[in-house]
């Protein structure tokens, strides 16, 4: 009964260390990570992905017109009840604006972009011990948005 009780204590002191130690690896710079950049993937029509990709982060009116409130996603370390069966959506009231980030200077991440090849980009912006940020793009009728958001969590597989 004794060692049940400890070791959800220290089960719970490891999550907050976790979460503690979380916001010093994405500000801290280190010299042992790598930055990794994905090659622009062709995208046929007027605005490119690369050109909406930089005016979505610059522009935040622009931002909020092309995300499809209520965006669907995970919040930041999701539990994994809500991970596993439940629904999260963000709500345009509460929305925090997502900033750009140099990928040239950028330490401590690993930023992919997966294009599926339906006017749909993946990207997973990832420390090396597998916590992500997931973002999902879409072409649709009159641009590109972003249809999918999910903060910082532990990436096991997919999304």
């Amino acid at each position: 009964m004794q060692s049940k009780k400890m070791k959800n204590d220290i089960a719970s002191l490891i999550a907050f260390l976790i979460l503690a130690v979380l916001p010093f690896v994405f500000s801290c710079g280190g010299n042992r990570a790598e930055t990794s950049s994905v090659e622009e993937p062709e995208v046929s029509g007027d605005d490119s992905f690369e050109e909406f990709y930089k005016r979505f982060h610059k522009d935040s009116a622009f931002q909020m017109e092309h995300i499809t409130f209520p965006l669907q996603g995970l919040p930041m370390m999701a539990d994994s009840f809500l991970i596993n069966y439940g629904t999260f959506f963000y709500e345009k009231e509460g929305w925090k604006i997502l900033q750009e980030v140099d990928w040239d200077t950028a330490q401590n991440f690993v930023r992919t972009l997966e294009y599926t090849g339906l006017d749909i980009i993946n990207e997973f912006i990832c420390t090396h011990d597998n916590f992500c940020i997931a973002r999902r793009f879409a072409k649709l009728h009159d641009g590109w948005y972003l249809v999918y958001y999910s903060d910082l969590n532990y990436r096991g597989g997919g999304f």
